[in-house]
């Protein structure tokens, strides 16, 4: 998967880089003078506009996600996927700040026994509510398979994904607060051990 994303990416770039300097050939700014940015400029908004590459506009992103790359004193160096096709591939890499204010999660697999114990009341409710149609349904929720529970920033190791929340409009920035940081479950294959934090 990691290698289509890739590719696509490249042949993507290619076609930037060609569009953008048959533009740089043909679109005149008002200045009268071609450049290469006008080119690129417009071959992103025909991009855009043909739906090849979404446009974002001003949509608000307070939450990403990535790989755990460095840790080093509070703050977390994190390697995302490009939020668009488009995007500054300089924002691939992020920086997250952390203080004693960032709350940090792990979502932890429940016990299967207690999980199932679950499933069985769960399935047992929806039963009863299909048989009984003139109750009025209210609705019921599947148990969650993992459990959120707090850690500390030392928990984090590097390889880990995380999912990383803050409190203004991320999309653009490179470096950045945390409020809560989510680290993934993944379930470790046989053999596999964790990455230590990189000093």
């Amino acid at each position: 998967m990691t290698k289509q994303i890739t590719t696509i990416i490249v042949i993507t770039a290619l076609v930037f880089f060609g569009l953008g300097f048959a533009f740089a050939n043909y679109y005149k700014p008002d200045s009268g003078s071609d450049t290469y940015q006008a080119g690129w400029d417009a071959a992103k908004q025909r991009l855009e506009e043909s739906g090849f590459a979404p446009m974002m506009g001003d949509m608000e992103i307070t939450s990403i996600s990535g790989i755990v790359k460095v840790i080093k004193d509070n703050n977390i160096y994190l390697k995302i996927q490009p939020l668009t096709l488009l995007a500054d591939s300089d924002l691939d890499n992020r920086i997250i700040e952390t203080d004693e204010n960032t709350k940090i999660y792990q979502f932890k697999e429940k016990d299967q026994a207690q999980y199932q114990a679950e499933m069985e009341g769960f399935n047992q409710k929806m039963e009863e509510q299909m048989g009984n149609f003139e109750a009025t349904a209210e609705p019921i929720m599947p148990p969650e398979m993992f459990i959120k529970t707090e850690i500390s920033f030392n928990d984090i190791k590097v390889g880990q994904q995380i999912t990383v929340t803050a409190q203004e409009n991320i999309k653009d920035i490179k470096e950045f607060k945390a409020i809560e940081i989510i680290v993934q479950f993944m379930p470790m294959m046989p053999g596999q051990v964790d990455a230590p934090p990189v000093e």
